[in-house]
């Protein structure tokens, strides 16, 4: 490969579908970073120094991803650091949340993650009842989110959706750019333009789901995406919080119930495909890919 491979170009040529591709999180941890990100932005911008070895592993392991973000319009830094902790959810569960603290510095941001938790709302933390976007800029990890994230971000900023807009780093996906994600639904979107960025908010606004764009929800396995993005193609549901995937282990039968209809199954096939190209800009080519093809929606007869 040459130097001027872009990923999300060669993703795009081979006519890969962004169905079914959400990265896996459930809990959010968001922390305000001016300056400078690297490829991995936790420890290589200016929260680094201020961040033991492990500590984003850490929480990994409790199920939350740190991300590094920044508002939109570039300028000074604010007095004080404003970090969020969202947890996600699956429909038909309880509603996401989203919790905001304000610290002096980066060096305080360490010692709020001890006792944060997936099932247990954080202390000494404040509602935050907006929605926050995010889309990825991270040009460092890989040049195409820089290259058609930023765009979207220009553009958003002179929207109505300014104030929950938020530049952030990797959140998965770089052959998708450039990428949203919405929270605290948990909503990822790929390959967004500009103009389709705002009308992706747009429909958000009124709960609905802009399916031309949508990767899948961050709280369903890659299978349960792909039932859901069925269903929803199917018969024509983009209720935000329509479409509820069964809990289970099963790869191939997904039960699916949808508000207004009866409960199906979705019968999937899983293959595993070998792309001769890399999946991102600094990739290694001959990469496994899997992707899910709706083998048939059966309805049942159990309600």
């Amino acid at each position: 490969m040459t130097d001027r491979f872009v990923c999300s170009d060669a993703s795009e040529a081979r006519g890969e579908a962004v169905t079914a591709t959400a990265s896996q999180v459930r809990g959010w941890l968001l922390v305000e970073v001016h300056g400078a990100w690297g490829t991995d932005a936790i420890h290589d911008s200016p929260l680094g120094p201020h961040v033991p070895d492990g500590w984003a592993a850490g929480l990994k392991r409790r199920g939350i991803r740190p991300i590094c973000i920044r508002p939109p319009h570039r300028g000074p830094s604010a007095a004080a650091i404003r970090v969020f902790f969202v947890v996600t959810t699956r429909p038909g569960t309880r509603t996401g949340r989203a919790w905001v603290r304000a610290v002096p510095t980066l060096a305080a941001v360490r010692y709020l993650t001890d006792d944060l938790r997936l099932d247990a709302e954080p202390a000494g933390w404040t509602a935050h009842d907006e929605r926050l976007v995010l889309v990825c800029t991270n040009g460092k990890h890989d040049q195409c989110c820089a290259n058609r994230g930023r765009p979207v971000i220009r553009h958003l900023r002179e929207t109505p959706w300014a104030e929950q807009l938020w530049e952030c780093s990797h959140i998965g996906g770089d052959r998708f750019a450039a990428n949203i994600v919405v929270l605290p639904d948990g909503l990822y979107y790929g390959r967004m333009e500009p103009t389709d960025a705002e009308r992706l908010l747009d429909a958000h606004a009124v709960g609905e789901i802009a399916l031309p764009w949508y990767r899948g929800r961050s709280t369903l396995r890659f299978a349960e995406q792909a039932a859901e993005h069925a269903v929803r193609e199917r018969y024509g549901i983009v209720g935000v919080d329509d479409v509820v995937v069964v809990p289970g282990e099963g790869h191939s039968r997904i039960r699916v119930e949808a508000r207004g209809l009866p409960p199906v199954e979705v019968h999937l096939r899983r293959t595993v495909a070998l792309s001769a190209e890399p999946l991102t800009c600094h990739g290694s080519p001959q990469q496994q890919v899997p992707t899910y093809t709706v083998a048939d929606i059966v309805e049942l007869t159990d309600r």
